[in-house]
């Protein structure tokens, strides 16, 4: 069980028949706030001490840290100084509070079993797994779910029943066929989800999931003839971990965490290549004229690239960074003719960002900012609910367009014409008469990706890349040694990866010359890539692999 946190509430005697009690917060809270109560009743001082505790600490820098939180017991301690009188309170988090309509592993089995003895009465088990949901309760914390799936079959047939239950009864029942898979007996489920949950924290300190699921998670399964239970949490780095253990005795059977190799920002000189920022998610690099900015986050995780964000500056080639401070993690950033930097955050665009201002708020959403880009001229356009927003003087002012299907891109010319790129792969122009959609010159071509330079596009497809220009409508191609899956455009330059990132290719936008190979990534996950001056920077993403865990 997780340790219990301990509170000293201090009760001050008003009268001989009355007292207030408070708990102290960082700041004083308002006298109005206090809970009067009778001191010789115990249940009024705990109901009070339950009203008490989680309007004190709705405000300050902790709000959840007590709020989350229930009173546990509440002990008087005897006469100290002057007419006060002191109680100790002991608080319990509310993931340990298990919910009415949560049920334990074996519960849940105990459930399904019975239903599923009514479809067959041979049926027997094959598997069973927890189901994430937020409804609250404990998330696992004490063992127990609300939503559980469950897998029976009838031994010698391929007849099997698929259960899920919820708040302790049956949502679920689908009856069908498959292969049979490897059965478990019932009577060699010894321990239940509670037990192992202990047994994992105890041994390594598995801590609830985050990130990929609310809490901790289970499984049972038949491996090998052994009937595993397994906790799913994770460890003290917040790192994603299962840990199994054999149903029959508790034995240990796996303890592994996905642990990160690779990631940060790659320079390449002279056919050099160094690491910075080792074990980092650099999500974004970008070079301006004298500046270089780099953004990403610095303890990544499987799950979440944006945990502990960042974003800085250099300009000394990389020698070393200064911090920038910009709310939020940032998503894109870019600088314009001038070298001003500008970036864009989750709902919002800053402009003129320095080591010394966060700049100016050019632009400010109420939904997500899917999709940002930006001209030569510093046009700018970005998707947000189903909308693009578009500005040709820089931000100053904004206008809007609904879009007819989902873009995956935008894309805005020096002109201030727009291209979307539909998640059905269809490529949209603006014009006065609403969206048109741009035929490829070759019917078999399928576009993958899409960018706008100056004035012209650029497609790329299984058979090359295809450059048409806006204005004019003609077509013109050029031959790569690869399939590019996805291009990245920064300013006037354009490059292109393979599948995975294992190849990045440099594209002149000017003529028809083939594309070159700039960087082979072996073991590396491109996020990003740009030059400045005769140095190529590649932002990588850390990989994960399973490890075995040592016991602390």
């Amino acid at each position: 069980m997780k340790e219990l946190h301990l509170l000293i509430l201090v009760i001050s005697l008003m009268t001989l028949s009355s007292f207030e009690a408070y708990a102290q917060p960082k700041e004083c809270p308002e006298l109005n706030g206090l809970q009067e109560t009778l001191l010789n009743d115990k249940k009024v001082v705990l109901a009070a001490l339950k009203t008490l505790i989680p309007k004190i600490y709705k405000f300050g820098d902790y709000p959840n840290i007590y709020s989350e939180r229930n009173v546990f017991t509440a002990v008087p301690f005897p006469m100290t100084v002057g007419k006060k009188e002191e109680v100790l309170v002991k608080m319990i988090d509310r993931e340990e509070i298990a919910s009415d309509g949560e049920i334990t592993l074996k519960e849940a089995i105990n459930i399904g079993l019975q239903r599923a003895k009514e479809w067959n009465v041979n049926a027997t088990l094959t598997s069973v797994n927890s189901v994430d949901e937020t409804m609250r309760g404990s998330r696992g914390g004490t063992g127990k779910r609300f939503n559980w799936f469950m897998i029976f079959i009838v031994p010698g047939t391929d007849d099997y029943v698929l259960i899920g239950i919820s708040e302790k009864k049956i949502t679920v029942f689908r009856p069908s066929k498959q292969s049979p898979s490897p059965t478990i007996p019932y009577n060699e489920i010894k321990l239940d989800s509670a037990d192992v949950l202990q047994l994992a924290k105890d041994k390594y300190g598995l801590k609830p999931g985050k990130d990929w699921a609310t809490g901790y998670h289970f499984t049972l399964d038949s491996i090998d003839g052994m009937p595993i239970l397994t906790v799913y949490g994770n460890d003290r780095d917040n790192r994603f971990t299962r840990i199994s253990f054999n149903a029959r005795n508790g034995e240990v059977v796996s303890a592994i965490h996905k642990l990160p190799y690779g990631g940060g920002l790659i320079s390449k000189h002279i056919g050099i290549d160094n690491l910075t920022k080792k074990g980092m998610a650099i999500t974004g690099i970008v070079a301006g004229n004298n500046n270089l900015v780099v953004w990403g986050d610095k303890n990544p995780t499987q799950f979440s690239i944006t945990k502990q964000p960042f974003i800085e500056w250099s300009h000394n080639n990389g020698e070393s960074w200064t911090e920038l401070q910009v709310n939020n993690y940032v998503t894109h950033a870019w600088f314009d003719m001038n070298d001003q930097l500008y970036a864009a955050t989750e709902k919002e665009l800053w402009a003129g960002i320095t080591a010394k201002s966060k700049g100016t708020k050019i632009l400010s959403l109420d939904h997500t900012i899917e999709n940002v880009d930006y001209s030569i001229n510093n046009h700018i356009a970005v998707i947000s609910n189903e909308k693009v927003y578009y500005s040709t003087n820089q931000g100053e002012s904004w206008e809007q367009a609904i879009v007819p299907k989902p873009f995956y891109v935008v894309q805005i010319s020096d002109n201030g014409d727009l291209v979307g790129f539909t998640e059905e792969k269809k490529i949209l122009q603006k014009t006065n008469d609403g969206w048109n959609e741009i035929t490829m010159p070759n019917s078999y071509d399928e576009p993958l990706d899409m960018k706008v330079i100056n004035n012209r596009l650029f497609i790329t497809t299984q058979s090359g890349i295809w450059i048409r220009d806006l204005q004019e409508g003609n077509w013109r191609k050029i031959k790569v040694d690869e399939v590019v899956v996805k291009l990245i455009k920064k300013g006037e330059k354009l490059f292109g990866y393979t599948h995975r990132g294992e190849a990045i290719y440099s594209i002149n936008t000017k003529d028809e010359r083939r594309p070159e190979k700039v960087f082979d990534a072996i073991d590396s996950i491109v996020w990003d890539v740009d030059i400045m001056g005769d140095t190529l920077w590649i932002a990588t993403i850390p990989d994960y692999s399973w490890e075995e865990m040592k016991i602390p």
